[in-house]
């Protein structure tokens, strides 16, 4: 059983697309169940999909869910964790988010603290810090581009070159909370730079991708790849929506601290395998 308090200041909102947006990782036939069992209640009463929730408000839901962190490394300081494509880091701008890497991190232990973020759909590798110290020096480290990332990407679209390097300007659109590529510096304009390397075709125009960030910007890679013709398979935001697919197709495979603030583990490798797309891709070419 989940019991739940609505934070104060959340809007009204049907109960179903509350709970959705609270525990998206909640399975929907779970959902569905739960609400046809009458097994959802608001301050105690019984209630319907459609009925309205607002902060304030004492849910409590009779589904059996566990909210486990698969921690990858941990020496009590530094924690590396895999997170899950569909689990935002944080609540949202509304402060919704029940469910977040951020709450099961401090589950797990209440002094984590994270050294980066990952988008909601981009699953992978994550540091945290786990003391003040090592908090700091992941700060410095992350800022300085003292760590080496390598992603995992399904791009569309035929590739002229099997690998490269490109180099742009990335310009934020804070209230459309979205990103553009631009090819010249300008106001706003921030420097960016992504390699790619093209590891294997996966039919109907798909290919598996590996990316680098040298530079660690908002939406970097997806921008930038869909900027250059390839957007990544699943991406709505920067993408094609005709392509169907459920979900991004974006993975943070390897962080790999370097030389400088965590020097500590300078030659560790905190890495997690992406899904089998191509095996996916296979099974159900037309839609995940």
């Amino acid at each position: 059983m989940i019991t739940h308090r609505i934070p104060d200041g959340v809007g009204e909102m049907p109960a179903r697309r509350y709970i959705r947006r609270a525990w998206p990782l909640l399975p929907e036939r779970e959902v569905r169940a739960a609400f046809a069992r009458r097994d959802v209640k608001r301050n105690g009463a019984r209630i319907a999909p459609v009925d309205v929730v607002r902060g304030g408000d004492e849910l409590m839901l009779y589904i059996n869910a566990a909210f486990s962190l698969d921690a990858l490394f941990d020496d009590g300081h530094l924690l590396a964790v895999l997170k899950p494509q569909g689990l935002p880091v944080d609540v949202d701008r509304d402060g919704v988010g029940a469910d977040t890497l951020l709450a099961r991190l401090r589950a797990y232990n209440p002094d984590a603290r994270l050294l980066h973020r990952l988008d909601a759909q981009t699953g992978g590798v994550l540091l945290a810090a786990l003391d003040e110290d090592t908090y700091a020096r992941g700060l410095a480290a992350f800022h300085d581009h003292q760590l080496r990332k390598v992603y995992r990407a399904v791009a569309l679209g035929a590739f002229k070159s099997q690998a490269g390097e490109l180099r742009d300007y990335l310009v934020k659109d804070a209230a459309r909370a979205t990103v553009r590529v631009v090819k010249q510096p300008g106001k706003g304009a921030k420097s960016i730079t992504t390699r790619y390397r093209v590891l294997k075709p996966l039919g109907k125009g798909r290919s598996l991708i590996e990316l680098e960030p040298v530079t660690g910007r908002t939406h970097q890679l997806r921008a930038h790849m869909a900027f250059y013709g390839h957007p990544l398979l699943g991406d709505d935001k920067y993408g094609d929506r005709a392509d169907r697919a459920a979900r991004l197709h974006l993975w943070c495979r390897l962080v790999e601290p370097l030389a400088g603030a965590l020097e500590k583990y300078e030659g560790y490798r905190f890495e997690a395998p992406e899904p089998d797309w191509g095996k996916e891709l296979a099974d159900s070419p037309d839609r995940l």
